[in-house]
């Protein structure tokens, strides 16, 4: 009679852990809400690996707590995705800023060294008729 709350106990982390893990994965996608994904994520994976290392030392069904673990750890590859995913579009944003800024400097400075070296025309006399 003591094996049927430790089976209920994994279970129910298993069970935890899963609603965790789907909650990271929703969280990931959804822009600008990470910090939840990573919280539900984290909780997810922790409960996910005491679920099986009970069912493990219980020698007791592992299919659920094995769905947890693998579902909890999709929602933290899911959140470093989207991390990964993010920086990336923002530093090169700031690095095609950075280089049209420098184009934008050497044009100005092609152009000042053109009005530099641009000869005013001489005018021609006014004496000088062709009859």
């Amino acid at each position: 009679m003591e094996n049927q709350p430790n089976k209920s106990n994994s279970n129910i982390l298993s069970i935890i852990g899963i609603v965790f893990g789907i909650l990271s994965l929703i969280f990931s996608i959804i822009p600008c809400l990470g910090i939840f994904a990573i919280i539900f994520g984290s909780i997810a994976v922790i409960l996910s690996i005491i679920a099986v290392i009970r069912v493990f030392m219980l020698e007791q069904a592992k299919a659920l707590a094995i769905i947890a673990m693998a579902v909890s750890l999709l929602g933290i590859a899911s959140i470093g995705l989207q991390f990964y995913l993010t920086s990336k579009v923002f530093f090169d944003q700031i690095e095609l800023q950075e280089f049209e800024e420098i184009e934008e400097i050497e044009n100005t400075e092609e152009l000042e060294e053109r009005e530099d070296l641009e000869v005013i025309p001489e005018e021609l006399p006014e004496e000088t008729s062709f009859n």
